[in-house]
Parts: C-alpha cells; structure tokens; sequence
C-alpha cells in the first residue's frame, strides 16, 4: 500500500514562488509598461506622418485597434488592423512592422482603452528601444481623422452590406 501524499506548507509555499516568477514570462500578467512610456501626437502630427508615408513607403505605420467589423467600414489608407493579442511577446518584433519609422496606434476615439493597451504591448514587445521610440499614440482616432475629412479607405465586402 501505498501512503497518501500530503503536501507540507514548504512544498505550497515553492509551488506559489515559481508560479510568481513563471507566469510573467508566459505572457499571463500585465503589461509593466507605463503610461509615461507612452509617446501621444496630434492630428496634424498624424497627417504629417501619413503624407510622408505616402511618398517614403517606410515612414509610418497606421495601426488600427478597433474591431474587424469597424476596421472593414472604414479605416486610414494604409492601416493595418491589428488587436492586443496579435502582438505575441513570446517571438519578439515582426519584421513586417520592424521596417517603420513610426507605429502609430488610433482607435475610434480618444477614450478607447484598447489603444493604449496596443502601444504598451508593442513597446513591450521591443518595438521602442532606448534611443528609438517608435511606437506613438493618436488619441484624436478615427472619428477625428473622419470629421475632419481626411482621406479614408473601407473594405469593398463593407461597402456592399
């Protein structure tokens, strides 16, 4: 026969330290990042941004966190729609987002949480480094970009519903 196995308060106590020091490399905890690590422009930083894009093709890089559905509506010519959980920590930076001078993060207007999520994501995935800071906020969003009459691209399957 064999005796059951109780586990002592020493073996509990080792089993919650490891899981503190684990999960964090696993991806299951917040993001350390600040919002002080957080770099915000405005609408005519933003244009400046897209026009140059628009003739240097490696300057700026639009980065849409809405929802598919909102992103297929309408969205920054050139924008790519990415969520949180498509920045996975694990493999580093992508070398298709890599190539940017800037990343710059919108969501539908200036009190979406989901964008400053994303900007401290890719700053916690590498994308900032010490001298280099890529990754940039535009808290004016898509409504702003919208109103104000800025050029504006939807998917062609949005524009047939």
């Amino acid at each position: 026969m064999h005796k059951a196995r109780t586990k002592t308060p020493l073996t509990l106590l080792c089993t919650l330290i490891f899981g503190v020091l684990l999960l964090p490399n696993i991806g299951c905890a917040r993001s350390n990042i600040s919002d002080k690590k957080i770099q915000f422009i405005d609408l005519s930083r933003a244009v400046e941004l897209y026009e140059q894009q628009q003739r240097e093709n490696d300057t700026a890089l639009f980065i849409d966190a809405r929802k598919p559905e909102r992103f297929a509506e309408g969205h920054i010519p050139g924008a790519r729609n990415m969520r949180t959980p498509d920045v996975d920590l694990r493999y580093g930076t992508d070398p298709a987002l890599e190539r940017y001078k800037n990343l710059i993060v919108y969501g539908e207007n200036p009190g979406t949480a989901t964008v400053n999520a994303m900007a401290k994501r890719l700053i916690e995935a590498g994308y900032n480094g010490f001298v280099k800071k890529r990754v940039k906020v535009y808290p004016g969003g898509w409504q702003e970009w919208e109103i104000t009459g800025l050029p504006v691209e939807a998917d062609k399957s949005a524009d047939d519903q």
